[in-house]
């Protein structure tokens, strides 16, 4: 492979091969660290989570390239290996190989003559987890006036080396059906809460999807069961059942709004309580820092049909979108793999970008 190819993908399988499954980031998060070249300054760190800066140039903008750390069980694809142009592994595509340009871009600018933007690093771990262990909303509120000149953060998620605008917001929600237990050769005796959860959630399984068009860009809301939980032993029939419920709602609605939905769609008898609800991100419309971006790729806009931190940032009045090289369609798979182009064009657009000009007129 050529240097920059090679380069790349050695950094990505070094990555991949360091376990750190959500929970267990320790000896990644070392390694990271270390990692950070000097011209980067820490200037706040939170509970799993590190923003690094440059000294600021004059009235130069800043541009953070983000990215997590953790990843998702194991399937039995540690270690990784690199074959027939790819490197395959856990969080190969979510998103360690995102991770490893980030990595490299911000080394090598530090010894190269410095462009338009000043550049910033965030890393951070626990994504992977419920919305309750994020640790990005504590780390951008204590750096709040280091951030003031963003112009934009770039989330090196999978991305399919396309621009993703915006998240879904994510309601988790756990809906108790309720009954009367008994002895299973006499279930007449007995009020079955798995009957009655099979009744309730049939018509939530029916319901038909939504599109939502926010800014130009098409995002579908969705409901759906992950989870049926019942049952205490083989001979006893259940007098409670569990399912959990999980919304993703557009930008186009509040997280007030896609609760009160998501109370209507309750069935009769039935009890409601929310786990956790991630808000939408805000779709980045008129941002010069973003039309340089596409310009530097030729690069694609899509609607991001998933959660991701770009929420964080845009809660707090800071452009964000959702640039990677890692492929959608192999997220959290056993199967998981970046391919080594992927690597190569993720790098190759974002250093055009941070070293050219911005046209305000672009777009």
């Amino acid at each position: 492979m050529p240097a920059l190819a090679d380069r790349l993908a050695t950094r990505t399988l070094e990555l991949v091969d360091i376990a750190s499954e959500s929970g267990h980031e320790a000896a990644i998060r070392e390694h990271l660290l270390g990692l950070v070249p000097h011209a980067l300054r820490p200037v706040a760190r939170g509970d799993e989570a590190y923003l690094f800066v440059p000294e600021p140039r004059g009235d130069a903008q800043l541009v953070i390239l983000a990215g997590h750390y953790d990843t998702v069980p194991a399937q039995g694809n540690l270690p990784g290996r690199i074959e027939d142009g790819a490197v395959h592994g856990l969080g190969a595509s979510d998103m360690k190989g995102g991770l490893a340009v980030a990595l490299e871009l911000v080394r090598d600018l530090s010894d190269a003559t410095p462009g338009t933007y000043d550049v910033g690093l965030v890393l951070f771990g626990r994504e992977e987890l419920p919305i309750e262990h994020d640790p990005l909303p504590a780390l951008l509120e204590s750096a709040a006036d280091e951030l003031e000149r963003s112009a934009l953060a770039i989330l090196l998620e999978p991305t399919d080396g396309r621009v993703q605008l915006g998240c879904l917001g994510n309601v988790v929600a756990r809906l108790t059906f309720h009954g009367t237990s008994g002895h299973s050769a006499r279930p007449w005796l007995a009020d079955n809460a798995i009957a009655k959860a099979v009744e309730g959630l049939a018509p939530l399984l029916a319901l038909p999807t939504r599109d939502a068009d926010v800014g130009g860009l098409t995002f579908t809301e969705v409901l759906s069961v992950t989870r049926l939980e019942a049952g205490i032993a083989d001979n006893v029939v259940p007098g409670e059942a569990v399912a959990t419920v999980n919304l993703r709602y557009p930008p186009d609605r509040s997280p007030s709004d896609a609760e009160s939905l998501l109370a209507s769609l309750v069935p009769e008898g039935a009890s409601l309580a929310l786990v956790g609800n991630a808000p939408p991100g805000r779709v980045v419309s008129d941002s010069p820092a973003l039309h340089a971006l596409r310009a530097a790729g030729a690069l694609e806009l899509e609607a991001k049909q998933a959660w991701t931190n770009v929420a964080d940032f845009s809660a707090r009045g800071i452009d964000a979108v959702n640039f990677g090289p890692g492929h959608t369609r192999y997220a959290h798979r056993v199967d998981e793999l970046v391919e080594v182009p992927a690597l190569v064009h993720a790098y190759e657009t974002l250093r055009r970008f941070l070293e050219a000009p911005i046209r305000e007129d672009a777009g």
